[in-house]
């Protein structure tokens, strides 16, 4: 996108700073912006009979969102929840309709964005179907090294469908 594009927009952006436990969405709300964060890290997750089972981590320089909600424009499912201090700059589903009649390099990037979140849920799915959880520790600790080094056990844990003891087990093996 060129300059003078994303500068004509710069309006439709909002930019927050998040104390760390602060929630940017809670289940039964509408997701009605996409945020991109500019230093930081969050969690998405579910509750599930009172327990929080974590789905993704995003950190600087990535955006979250709850793309259900977002996209439908329906009620959330799951918390986005700040477990650092952090600043985003979010664009509001309105703003993001109004930018997508203004320039159509605002759909381009939209699309782009889109099929990597689709490509980023695929991979999940693949790794929950078929990898044992030493696999996805694994899996985290190569391709995300700074989320092993910057979320709790309890969190990464959940995230890859363990108890906080049996990945200390498997962190143990590792090392």
């Amino acid at each position: 996108m060129d300059d003078n594009t994303f500068n004509s927009a710069l309006d439709y952006f909002v930019v927050e700073d998040i104390k760390k436990g602060d929630y940017v969405l809670r289940e039964g709300q509408i997701c009605n912006r996409i945020t991109y964060i500019s230093s930081g890290l969050f969690r998405t997750f579910h509750l599930k009979n009172g327990n929080e089972i974590n789905t993704c981590f995003c950190m600087e320089n990535s955006i979250t969102s709850s793309q259900e909600s977002f996209v439908n424009q329906i009620v959330s499912k799951e918390y986005i929840q700040a477990i650092e201090d952090a600043t985003i700059v979010s664009l509001s589903y309105e703003n993001l309709m109004k930018l997508y009649q203004f320039n159509q390099k605002w759909e381009s990037l939209s699309r782009v964005l889109s099929e990597k979140e689709c490509a980023r849920l695929s991979e999940r799915i693949d790794a929950l179907s078929f990898e044992t959880a030493k696999e996805k520790y694994l899996h985290l600790l190569k391709n995300q090294p700074k989320i092993i080094q910057r979320v709790s056990i309890q969190h990464i844990a959940s995230y890859i469908g363990v108890s906080r003891e049996t990945l200390s087990r498997i962190r143990s093996k590792i090392s």
